[in-house]
């Protein structure tokens, strides 16, 4: 049925994927309020800072809204009751996690499609390179051949006649 290369292939392709899924799965989810806090900080940028998020910067806004995000925390909100409220007090610039709605979600959706139906194109273009028999040679080319060596011998023929002349001058 299948190839003992297409099947190599599969369990390549299986493991890489059950890799990527165990990765994505085995931090889990913050075990006490303290690790929710540090996650959490994690997930917002620095208003005031480049390139920092929150729990890595030392700025007073920083420090406030990590303040802000464990009193909250402690006040038995949920994550996405603490993000949206930082979202609709700061801006959603400050959200490092990409949504997954609307024109944000093709962003992140859009490359990964274009990238695996590309392997399919070349997969299926090598196929058929391969499958292809590249001696075997149609009426038309060997017509043509037989032409080229025929005009090529008389050429030949041509200018060994003028050599021949030329040198007994």
């Amino acid at each position: 049925m299948f190839s003992r290369k297409t099947v190599i292939w599969l369990c390549l392709l299986a493991a890489a994927l059950s890799a990527l899924v165990v990765s994505t799965q085995l931090e889990g989810p913050p075990r006490t309020n303290e690790d929710r806090v540090r996650s959490l900080s994690e997930d917002f940028a620095c208003p005031t800072c480049d390139g920092q998020s929150v729990a890595e910067s030392n700025a007073v806004v920083a420090q406030e809204i990590r303040r802000e995000i464990r009193r909250q925390v402690d006040d038995g909100r949920t994550d996405e009751q603490i993000t949206d409220a930082l979202v609709a007090s700061y801006n959603e610039s400050i959200d490092l996690r990409p949504r997954s709605g609307g024109v944000v979600g093709l962003v992140w959706t859009l490359p990964v499609i274009v990238m695996v139906f590309g392997f399919a194109a070349l997969w299926s273009v090598f196929r058929r390179w391969r499958a292809a028999d590249p001696r075997s040679a149609t009426d038309a080319d060997v017509e043509l051949v037989a032409a080229l060596r025929q005009e090529r011998a008389s050429g030949l023929s041509d200018a060994s006649d003028e050599w021949s002349e030329d040198a007994g001058r």
